[in-house]
């Protein structure tokens, strides 16, 4: 199997790749990385690259060239990826009147529709795993507890970005969008977004959103709920949703074709 990981220098897309090399021989990771030197330092990937089955590709997933580039250098060996992991997120700022921000304010999505716009529409396509976050939409927002709403407010300008993620990814896949969730506004998802990706709806055939609940730098349990829509969820350790991630979504295959909510 061969994963391309985008967003997975650290955090969560890092601990899932290194899942994925540790648990299986055959697999291979190209990783995007905008420092290809983010490793070096890094004994357990080090082993993996100097084997060749952790390849760095340099670009950003902010620049549509860089990423139609890598995709080329992925697939240079004539073995298409199977997988690709999107985990892209950037590391937010506390104000004072607007709670945590991003910048730029639409980061994620950005770079999902770069790699939407550049996926091979040959088949079979490379399967879909993308991380947005729970309570992003006003329908799955109503099912968080009520007490951490309160840290929800803080983040509201990420996940203004993680909701465009979301009206994106389900166009793409043909699932049924509620229709008071309403849309993202356009300084985060452009009016021509869906031409962008050409136009018709369900084109991406195998894709799994993973919606984390408030992340933490905990340790791995192995314990944890999911599931569609999941109400009550309150944390969950960045290690777990790796492990969810590499075990039950792409091992076992168990969430295909579904958006599924992951916490404790």
């Amino acid at each position: 199997m061969k994963v391309l990981a985008i967003g997975a220098s650290r955090n969560l897309g890092y601990f899932a790749a290194l899942n994925i090399l540790k648990g299986d021989e055959s697999c291979t990771v190209g990783f995007q990385l905008r420092n290809v030197s983010a490793f070096d330092e890094d004994a357990e990937m080090q082993q993996f690259v100097k084997s060749g089955r952790a390849k760095l590709i340099k670009g950003d997933a902010l620049v549509e060239d860089d990423v139609r580039k890598t995709w080329n250098e992925a697939n240079a060996d004539a073995i298409p990826v199977d997988v690709v992991l999107f985990t892209v997120g950037g590391t937010p700022k506390f104000t004072l009147t607007r709670g945590l921000v991003i910048d730029p304010p639409n980061l994620c999505t950005s770079a999902l529709l770069n790699v939407l716009s550049t996926l091979p529409r040959t088949q079979p396509q490379p399967k879909l795993i993308a991380i947005t976050s729970n309570g992003v939409t006003p329908s799955t927002h109503g099912g968080l507890p009520f007490l951490s709403r309160a840290f929800y407010a803080l983040i509201t300008v990420p996940h203004a970005d993680k909701f465009g993620m979301e009206r994106a990814l389900y166009w793409s896949a043909g699932w049924a969008w509620k229709e008071s969730d309403g849309e993202p506004e356009a300084h985060i998802l452009p009016h021509d977004w869906q031409a962008r990706l050409g136009g018709q709806e369900g084109w991406l055939k195998d894709v799994v959103v993973v919606r984390p609940a408030i992340l933490t730098d905990g340790v791995e349990t192995g314990k944890w709920k999911a599931g569609v829509e999941l109400p009550g969820l309150w944390t969950v350790s960045r290690k777990d949703v790796a492990k969810f991630v590499s075990d039950e979504v792409l091992k076992e295959g168990k969430w295909d074709g579904k958006p599924v909510s992951v916490g404790y």
